[in-house]
């Protein structure tokens, strides 16, 4: 018979490629990949073996009928091996092997068993194939078994990528289904026209999709950073998990970077983010280095009790600053230590512990280490719980904004309130805002739920008619983030003109931490915003936290005293004078002061004997739902009248 090789040459040609690409590039170690690297391997023989029997077949003198029998049952061998690994690939992906049922096991091995028995024993019985009397190679009558094979494996794989599609991506799935299509059609052909070696040319095709779809390097490379992304770290870790083999992640962020950005650009970000990941890949030796977005990275070690001389490596490179063009930034590194199976049994409890202890350790100073236990990890899952109800409760406006009152000393009535976010479930009760507010801002959802309370403040204001009403303002505190958002004067005067509010209806409050940490954008925010007649608040002042340096800087209208310094000072002579002597200063550089936490009539006479404007706490009210501040201020027009 002539056969015609230009597929088979193709086959090795498009093989080689793959693998040559395959090698060069950065790789990470699973049994997914070794599998891969299997399928690359047996291709490539069985394509090179197809071609050397096809010479044998071509010049049968010059190979003894041995030869001829073992060329051709190694050939058929590896032929028939080669569906079996790639359904096997399918399943490492699914990771289906661990609850593989035992009918499940035998309709996956029988096929194959059967095939390669009758395979390794065809001199006996020449089923499969044999030689006839001039030498001539010629096919069994149970040849037809090896392509049915071929397509039962090639259709299992089918199967169980529809049947667990979740484990792949949309463009996967066509992957895989293309190649069980053209496969059916080649074996159809290669059938009709057995001359056509068409079906190691077909397998060379499904190395290409499944290189491009599944097992591409690119896709597990941090290319920019010279690392592992996040997909290779959940890769690894699901096989290390999977396989029960213990591990340790030391996971570590880079504090300020959001700011770094802001203030020196993102290029210079970027470059910062390099010299980090360049000192971690240096100091790394076995263990893996991972980008797992945002500044945050992982180093993956199979061994334990390593982490000394890393984290002092770290903990030293960050006692200097960084250097990025003239720029000298000192940054932090909070880092947290996770061990399987001691503290973790899943991945996602891995990267909730991250996220806590990182979190954790960036409230210590310097560059602290956290070594995550059992309370951490409670911890962590109630913090992924409590995002996960803020997201129900944006979606589904489940968030509710109560008002706490602003008595005027001047006016002797309310004249303004407070907004305040309030969220409850079912089962958790009362989220306190002290809690949800730090974990949405970690996680991106402060920007919604300040949107959220803008928009139900101004439509409180609007449907109830509250400037009729006596009131001139309410106050609506704004978030770290939200003072970073260059759009965000546009954002709120958008809001304002939907509900067809005067802009002198709403005053903003900003702690000196959003000051300090959003400079320049809030500057240009307020300034913006100041144009329009929306005046702002520094909150927060004498915590430690706000100082006369923000008053100075910033162009706020009023300052709000916090209750720890209203509280010192009915306790303490010193805290006394230095209330004192702040609302006089305060007062000298014309700003307004609003009192909080003022609980007691004793408190409220002896603020207002020191120039406080008004004052907000218990006293007066404590913060009410909606419906309740309506009767309030119906509750003062009454009063009024008499």
């Amino acid at each position: 018979m002539n056969y015609i090789i230009h597929y088979d040459i193709a086959a090795i040609i498009v093989t080689v490629v793959i693998g040559i690409h395959f090698y060069m590039k950065k790789n990470i170690s699973t049994i997914q990949n070794r599998i891969f690297k299997l399928l690359l391997i047996v291709e490539l023989a069985a394509s090179l073996l197809d071609l050397v029997t096809v010479y044998t077949m071509k010049h049968p003198p010059t190979a003894a009928r041995f030869t001829h029998y073992a060329l051709n049952m190694v050939y058929l061998a590896l032929f028939n091996l080669t569906p079996v690994v790639y359904f096997t690939y399918i399943l490492k992906v699914i990771k289906k092997t661990a609850s593989t049922s035992r009918k499940e096991k035998f309709l996956m091995i029988a096929p194959i068993s059967i095939c390669e028995l009758l395979i390794m024993t065809t001199p006996l019985h020449g089923l499969v194939f044999h030689m006839n009397q001039s030498g001539e190679y010629v096919h069994g009558v149970l040849f037809w078994l090896l392509y049915a094979a071929s397509l039962y494996y090639v259709a299992l794989a089918q199967y169980y990528t529809l049947r667990f599609r979740k484990f792949f991506s949309r463009g996967q799935i066509v992957s895989v289904s293309c190649y069980t299509v053209f496969c059916f059609l080649l074996i159809i052909v290669q059938m009709a026209a057995p001359n056509l070696l068409l079906t190691q040319f077909a397998v060379s095709i499904a190395v290409l999709l499944i290189y491009f779809s599944l097992e591409n390097p690119l896709n597990y490379e941090e290319k920019e950073l010279g690392t592992y992304n996040k997909t290779a770290f959940e890769k690894v870790a699901l096989e290390l998990i999977y396989s029960e083999t213990p591990f340790q992640v030391l996971g570590m962020e880079i504090e300020g970077m959001r700011y770094i950005t802001d203030a020196l650009g993102v290029e210079n970000a970027n470059r910062l983010l390099k010299q980090f990941s360049a000192l971690l890949v240096g100091i790394v030796e076995k263990e893996k280095v991972f980008f797992l977005g945002g500044h945050r990275f992982a180093i993956l070690s199979e061994r334990s009790g390593n982490w000394g001389e890393i984290i002092s490596e770290i903990q030293s490179r960050f006692s200097v600053p960084f250097l990025t063009d003239t720029v000298s930034v000192t940054m932090s590194a909070p880092m947290c230590v996770v061990a399987f199976p001691e503290n973790v049994k899943r991945l996602a409890d891995i990267m909730t512990l991250l996220d806590t202890g990182i979190a954790e350790a960036n409230q210590l100073s310097g560059t602290p280490v956290v070594y995550a236990n059992d309370e951490l990890l409670k911890k962590g899952r109630r913090e992924a719980e409590i995002v996960q109800i803020m997201k129900y409760a944006l979606h589904e406006h489940k968030f509710e904004v109560y008002y706490q009152p602003i008595y005027s000393v001047k006016k002797k009535r309310f004249v303004s309130a407070e907004a305040l976010i309030r969220l409850r479930h079912e089962d958790f009760g009362f989220i306190s805002p002290e809690e949800f507010i730090p974990i949405a801002e970690r996680n991106g959802l402060i920007l919604g739920i300040g949107e959220f309370v803008f928009c139900e403040v101004c439509r409180f204001i609007s449907e109830e008619h509250l400037l009729a009403r006596g009131i001139e303002y309410v106050d609506v505190n704004l978030s770290v983030v939200q003072c970073m958002q260059s759009t965000l004067y546009m954002q709120l005067l958008d809001i304002m003109k939907r509900f067809e509010l005067p802009y002198h209806c709403i005053s903003l409050e900003i702690t000196e931490t959003a000051a300090v940490l959003s400079q320049e954008t809030l500057i240009e925010n307020m300034d913006k915003l100041r144009e329009y007649g929306i005046n702002f608040s520094l909150d927060d002042y004498g915590t430690g936290f706000a100082n006369t340096a923000a008053v100075v800087k910033y162009p706020f209208h009023a300052v709000k005293l916090d209750k720890s310094m209203v509280w010192s000072a009915m306790e303490d002579a010193k805290a006394l004078s230095a209330l004192k002597y702040s609302i006089a200063m305060l007062k000298e550089m014309g700003m307004e002061l609003i009192a909080e936490g003022v609980e007691e009539l004793e408190q409220a006479q002896l603020l207002e004997e020191m120039g406080c404007d008004f004052f907000q706490g218990y006293y007066y009210s404590k913060p009410v739902c909606g419906a309740e501040f309506l009767e309030k201020l119906a509750q003062m027009e009454q009063q009024s009248a008499f």
